[in-house]
């Protein structure tokens, strides 16, 4: 009789332990990282563009909370991925072999060991193609489901890239996708990489998002920045810049549309209040302008480049560059549950690298021990008030090229020459404070020349 007692008494505390186990997955928060592609900072209505229509990227912002001074750890496609699955400086590692260390603790991997069903739909570029065509499938870096491009895993076929409007079309795939998986995954916490195609080129609108922005004129001067006044001025030596202007828009209101359908069936399925949505894009707008030469005969060779005509707001450089323009970007978090709608924060710098133990420590995700990253928890940041870093922030994605942010200073060491900017009283980059502020500049100099020694000890031919 004791036996059966004491059997009971077992059976019923697995069953409460199962039901608290059951309870706990349940309250834990769904996560959707959407992720744009050559997207500049001043691309959304919300963050200053005069011609753009985001109404669903809007409303998601007025949800939780703008981020101002976000920031990629690097200015092009592939590292600034790495960084985010990593929270590792991409110069240390990833530009020696293109492929994230599948030993090594990913966001993915994290989040998949505390419970989360995983998914990537969207671009990979960081395993596979050219540069690393063995590199492992995104299975292997714990993620349950994927379809992507640019990786060694299940995706479009060559006879899909044929298709009329294929890239246009991509969006419309990875919702679908992303919609099917948190409709299967619902009762319990789920993670999606939703890394989307718009706005690389080469943008070929569909015709009824063009027709939205038929009537639309250009004038340069409604753009607040000095830097794309003068990049717009150039386009428009070498196309329609209306018509450019027109396809560019479009293509934003396809991506903010097919946002908006994957919001309306989160609401659907009563998702939207413990699901984080986060969004960002990869790097600043295209083209990249580091050879003028080049890019007009580009311009002849792929005539659908001239529709990349993205705004950086009011700082320079674009697409490659580590001015602001480069690398600065949006973030947009909302959490319904926990995080204070409409408010933007102005002062917390928030980089890429602060993206996998951000997330680790918003959701309870329990990281190695042993883990050393560069990236920077600022979940205090997003869930309450302005948080400063304690870690300076460095960006590199190339052997000649070494920037750091600290505070309100901002430092490159390129091609062998320091220059020094206040880039709080300074956005554009336009007033080199070298000579006015001697041992401040040599101060990073010696930093950033140390950087360089450290990074790229493995230097890789980055085109």
């Amino acid at each position: 009789m004791m036996k059966s007692r004491f059997k009971k008494i077992i059976n019923c505390l697995v069953l409460l332990l199962c039901l608290i186990t059951k309870v706990s997955a349940q309250e834990q928060p769904n996560i959707i990282f959407i992720l744009a592609d050559d997207m500049g900072y001043g691309d959304m209505e919300v963050y200053g563009h005069p011609y753009t229509k985001t109404p669903h990227l809007d409303k998601l912002a007025n949800s939780g909370k703008v981020f101002t001074q976000g920031y990629m750890s690097a200015a092009w496609c592939s590292p600034s991925r790495a960084a985010l699955m990593t929270g590792i400086y991409p110069a240390r590692e990833f530009l020696s072999t293109f492929c994230i260390d599948v030993e090594k603790p990913s966001i993915t991997k994290i989040l998949h060991n505390g419970g989360y069903k995983t998914a990537h739909f969207g671009k990979w570029h960081i395993g596979g193609g050219k540069r690393s065509p063995n590199a492992p499938p995104p299975s292997a870096y714990g993620i349950d489901e994927s379809f992507t491009t640019q990786s060694t895993g299940d995706g479009f076929t060559r006879e899909d890239k044929k298709l009329p409007h294929y890239r246009e079309h991509t969006t419309t795939k990875y919702i679908d996708l992303a919609i099917d998986f948190a409709k299967r995954n619902k009762k319990e916490p789920f993670f999606i990489n939703l890394w989307l195609y718009p706005t690389h080129s080469y943008i070929n609108p569909l015709p009824q998002y063009l027709e939205r922005f038929k009537d639309l004129k250009v004038n340069i001067d409604d753009f607040e920045g000095e830097a794309q006044r003068d990049f717009l001025t150039y386009m428009s030596k070498h196309t329609d810049i209306n018509k450019s202007m027109q396809a560019y828009c479009a293509d934003v209101a396809n991506l903010d549309d097919e946002i908006g359908r994957l919001l309306t069936a989160l609401k659907k399925m009563k998702l939207d209040k413990n699901t984080i949505i986060i969004f960002s894009s990869d790097n600043g707008p295209g083209p990249i302008l580091n050879n003028i030469e080049k890019l007009q005969k580009r311009f002849i060779t792929k005539p659908l480049l001239v529709n990349s005509v993205g705004s950086v707001g009011e700082f320079q450089g674009r697409k490659g560059s580590m001015y602001e323009g480069g690398i600065r970007a949006p973030w947009i978090i909302s959490w319904p549950k926990y995080i204070k709608k409409g408010i933007t924060d102005t002062e917390t710098i928030l980089t890429g690298v602060d993206f996998l133990p951000t997330l680790s420590a918003m959701v309870g995700a329990e990281t190695p021990k042993d883990l050393v990253i560069d990236g920077e928890d600022m979940s205090k940041a997003v869930l309450g008030n302005t948080h400063p870093r304690t870690k300076m922030a460095f960006f590199s994605d190339k052997p000649n090229w070494y920037t750091v942010r600290d505070g309100k200073w901002k430092a490159h060491l390129h091609l062998n020459k320091i220059k020094l900017y206040d880039i709080e009283s300074d956005k554009g980059e336009k007033v080199d404070l070298t000579a006015q502020e001697p041992e401040i500049a040599r101060k990073y100099e010696k930093i950033l020349r140390q950087m360089k020694k450290e990074f790229h000890q493995k230097e890789a031919a980055i085109h």
